[in-house]
């Protein structure tokens, strides 16, 4: 009988099979994730004035690809997160989503389709979902420098306070070499526009209208080997809230930046 930690011999007549069927690749990397952004809402039509809010998150995920037929599966789980925000539970539900995983497929230019996750009624998780989907930076296969290209992202948010549809529409553009934390690399630029509409939860006001537009710009870099090593993205949005309550919408305005880099 064979030890547990022994392995079977093979048969001779199979040895040739064995050899033809190499090993599945597949790489883990962890990535710091930093993200600020500034809020600024008008409250004049509700007897109010203008209140801004700041919010600092931080989160690292260990996303794992492994090579498959027509791309790769995509395996991301949150290692942590971190959330500064006068939101007095902020900090407790961000930390909720420690451990999560979200699971899906990239195909050939990036693109990633979620197939499931370990927390679909967790907020953190819900918001992270769209994200990962175009986490990594959107490449048309045999591009070269000074190519564009254009994609196309429907970005759906559900979760237990809001139900966002909105509609991504990013020309990217091969900038050639540059270096990002220390590493040479294939720098791609993109800039966005994005229109969107849904609903809020608001314990006071109850379900109120969303309508959203925002444009943004990015660079995104990647090693020679294909390893994504991170980029730096800004944005900046208007939206409209109604509320039956209201006489009038209530603007907003958004800011944002966010920093991605990779942990060695």
């Amino acid at each position: 009988m064979t030890g547990r930690w022994m392995f079977a011999a093979i048969p001779i007549g199979l040895v040739g099979l064995a050899a033809a069927n190499p090993p599945v690749a597949s790489k883990t990397t962890r990535y710091r994730i930093e993200s600020k952004t500034q809020q600024e809402v008008d409250l004049t039509v509700a007897g109010g004035g203008k209140q801004t809010t700041d919010v600092n998150q931080l989160a690292i995920l260990s996303i794992t690809l492994t090579d498959t037929a027509g791309g790769k599966v995509v395996h991301a789980v949150v290692d942590s997160i971190t959330v500064e925000s006068p939101a007095p539970d902020a900090a407790a539900t961000a930390a909720t989503a420690k451990g999560a995983w979200i699971h899906g497929f990239m195909d050939g230019w990036g693109r990633i389709t979620v197939a499931a996750s370990s927390a679909d009624s967790n907020d953190v998780v819900a918001q992270m979902k769209p994200m990962l989907a175009r986490f990594f930076p959107v490449v048309k296969p045999g591009t070269g420098q000074g190519d564009s290209w254009v994609d196309t992202a429907n970005v759906n948010v559900k979760s237990t306070n809001q139900a966002v549809k909105s509609l991504r529409i990013s020309t990217y553009t091969h900038a050639g070499t540059a270096a990002w934390g220390g590493v040479s690399a294939t720098r791609f630029d993109a800039a966005s526009a994005t229109t969107g509409a849904g609903t809020l939860e608001n314990p006071m006001a109850g379900t109120m209208e969303l309508e959203l537009t925002s444009t943004g710009t990015e660079s995104s870099y990647v090693a020679a080997d294909g390893t994504y090593l991170g980029g730096e993205s800004k944005s900046t949005g208007d939206s409209k809230i109604r509320a039956a309550m209201l006489p009038d919408a209530i603007p907003v305005k958004t800011t944002s930046s966010t920093t991605v880099t990779v942990i060695k």
